[in-house]
């Protein structure tokens, strides 16, 4: 804890912090962030813009050391670590992939702590698949690396879960948070999942069409040309259905019906699959950054950003930790932590 204009504050930083997703379900659980580290210039860019009071590291992952960078001791260390190898729909190299290895550079770090001044807890964040990739192999090597350097650690500390379910937004996303426990301040794993996984699908979303706004053009870069191939496939599909999101796939177009917006990924900064179209007044567009923005539980969209351009963004969005699950999940490490102090 960190003593802040005279009160007791739980301690948090962010691995990997990329815009602040994470950093922000962090602080809006209430606890103070004493530091950030990646190495994406353009996300630390906007980490600054969006956080100026946190010490933020620019630099590899693989660069970044206790001593040599004088990181204070925290009660939660987060941590999305890239998920691309561990993917389902990517090539699943997992540890073999130097994006999948990046996890032991989280455990390299906390072993960097004498075990009485490593994070109480450790909160990370990634795909499902993990969980059941080379035949469940993956998840062992993590169990295995997590229980040595002095973690309470099983399948029972993680939550599955997707966006739809457990807020309020109409996103289909679906994550996987892992919380292991230090033994040095616990005598077992406290975390309790926020939402368990056998529930019903909530119903009271906000509906798409608040985050969606059609009442007024956008500006014309993001609109398709009718010439352009990509239009003719969606607005073909778009004659087929409703005033939905339309997902563009690699070869054909996807109409996400359900009133939820498919999941936002960072391809849609480079103009490739997955980019979301809906249909205005003004013709065949993509959501623009303020709609994603929303869509992904970020307040004050217009002022999210420093001057960046426009792929930058979308990028950086579709790469960020949701922040309405990132606040679910470090509430209920923030219950695990005062439990255990009382």
């Amino acid at each position: 804890m960190q003593i802040v204009d005279g009160e007791e504050h739980l301690t948090a930083a962010s691995l990997f912090c990329g815009m602040g997703g994470f950093a922000s379900g962090l602080y809006e659980a209430g606890f103070q962030i004493l530091w950030a580290n990646d190495c994406d210039q353009q996300a630390c860019a906007v980490f600054r813009h969006r956080f100026p009071d946190v010490r933020l590291i620019e630099c590899d992952v693989g660069a970044l050391g206790v001593a040599a960078d004088r990181l204070p001791p925290v009660d939660v260390l987060a941590g999305g670590f890239p998920c691309q190898s561990f993917s389902q729909a990517g090539a699943r190299g997992g540890f073999d992939d130097p994006r999948g290895e990046t996890f032991f550079e989280i455990m390299r770090l906390v072993e960097e702590f004498v075990p009485a001044r490593r994070p109480r807890l450790l909160l990370l964040e990634n795909v499902p698949h993990l969980l059941y990739g080379a035949k469940g192999l993956w998840f062992d090597r993590i169990q295995s690396a997590l229980r040595r350097a002095g973690y309470w650690f099983r399948r029972s500390s993680c939550w599955v879960v997707n966006v739809k379910d457990a807020t309020s937004l109409p996103q289909d996303r679906e994550r996987l948070f892992l919380v292991a426990a230090s033994k040095a301040h616990f005598t077992y794993n406290p975390f309790k999942p926020p939402v368990g996984e056998a529930h019903s699908e909530r119903t009271d979303h906000v509906p798409l069409e608040t985050f969606v706004d059609r009442s007024r053009p956008q500006p014309e870069s993001e609109y398709l040309a009718p010439e352009n191939k990509y239009y003719k496939m969606i607005a073909h599909k778009m004659a087929e259905g409703s005033e939905d999101i339309y997902q563009l796939r690699r070869s054909y177009v996807r109409e996400k019906a359900d009133g939820l917006c498919p999941t936002l990924t960072a391809n849609m900064g480079r103009g490739g699959h997955n980019v979301p179209f809906i249909r205005d007044t003004w013709g065949v567009r993509r959501l623009s950054v303020e709609e994603v923005a929303r869509l992904q539980g970020f307040a004050d969209p217009e002022n999210l950003f420093p001057d960046l351009p426009s792929p930058a963004k979308y990028r950086l969005l579709g790469n960020a930790v949701c922040v309405s699950l990132a606040t679910l999940a470090a509430r209920a490490c923030k219950q695990a932590l005062e439990k255990q102090t009382r």
